[in-house]
């Protein structure tokens, strides 16, 4: 009995470690295979699922170019030329970079004569022009675009104190060109407590106004010697609007209550007042374009800021500035 319970004691034992050896290498199995299933899973979502995906570092790239776009590619454009258009597209450069933080539009004055000069040379990006540009200006700078910006008319202006009411073309004329030298030559003229000396006041030879109205008034003649030349239409009215016997010319735009603008007399029944209304309609026979001019067509902030001046926005400023739209 002792030997067969030896015998079934030794057999109980060999299949207890055969189990035992079983499971263990159930648990080795399961243990080794349970990194690779747990991370399977964990390299998918990282992947497929949005929710964790980080949305910043793809984000970023736009809102880096959108910050270069608005600051950190500023952008700047040079203008100059007439003193007449000055004040037309100084007004629309403020407004536009109001609202165009990235540009830089620098104005200055100078007369039509730099500014054409100037564009020309490509010192300038745009120059600006109270008259047309001429043929020779044409021929040495082919690739110009002249724009319309704008419509003036020139009024012929007197100090206050002086009894005259209106005055016709040709005595203007005759005026500079030194053939009448005292108010008290002209019907209805006289400045009280004077000689009665017409002192003259007109442009320098920059201006695009000097060579309009030496063209159109006194048909190409040279003014008088005794002209005293200002280099801007605030200069010449501030001359007249303090010197009692003085006589100008100036932009409609320009004029104001320190000076008196004259009608043009033609007739009786046919007096012109220098009015936005007489030069619209060009009843006003000393009226003419403004000009904005690029050296090829306008493109870039050059072209867009055009674009502005001739918008109903940049007209809304000629006309508020006491110019007549174009469009």
């Amino acid at each position: 009995m002792s030997g067969k319970h030896n015998r079934f004691l030794i057999i109980a034992v060999s299949l207890g470690a055969i189990l035992m050896f079983a499971l263990a290498a159930g648990c080795t199995t399961q243990s080794t295979k349970a990194p690779v299933s747990t991370q399977a899973p964990a390299a998918q979502p990282a992947a497929a699922d949005p929710a964790i995906t980080p949305s910043a570092p793809a984000a970023a790239p736009i809102q880096t170019t959108a910050v270069q776009a608005s600051s950190g590619q500023r952008q700047t454009i040079k203008i100059s030329g007439s003193t007449t258009v000055l004040p037309i597209v100084q007004k629309a450069a403020d407004q536009y970079m109001d609202s165009h933080p990235y540009a830089d539009i620098q104005v200055s004055g100078g007369g039509s004569g730099l500014g054409i000069q100037a564009v020309g040379a490509k010192m300038v990006d745009i120059g600006m022009s109270s008259r047309e540009v001429s043929a020779d200006e044409m021929k040495k700078y082919p690739s110009f675009v002249v724009t319309p910006v704008a419509q003036d008319g020139i009024a012929v202006i007197v100090n206050p104190t002086n009894t005259i009411q209106s005055i016709n073309l040709d005595q203007v004329k005759n005026i500079y060109l030194g053939r009448i030298t005292k108010w008290t030559e002209i019907t209805g003229a006289s400045v009280p407590g004077t000689s009665n000396q017409v002192v003259i006041i007109g442009r320098d030879s920059a201006s695009g106004t000097r060579t309009y109205f030496d063209e159109t008034v006194l048909s190409k003649a040279t003014p008088t010697k005794q002209m005293l030349e200002k280099n801007s239409n605030g200069a010449v009215l501030q001359t007249v609007a303090q010197t009692p016997g003085a006589i100008g010319y100036v932009s409609i735009g320009f004029a104001s209550k320190d000076v008196k603008a004259l009608p043009l007399w033609y007739n009786a029944n046919n007096i012109i007042d220098p009015s936005l209304a007489n030069v619209r309609t060009r009843t006003y026979p000393v009226s003419r374009d403004l000009y904005v001019i690029t050296n090829g067509p306008p493109s870039g902030l050059a072209g867009d800021f055009i674009t502005y001046i001739l918008s109903p926005e940049g007209q809304k400023i000629v006309s508020d500035e006491g110019y007549v739209t174009i469009t």
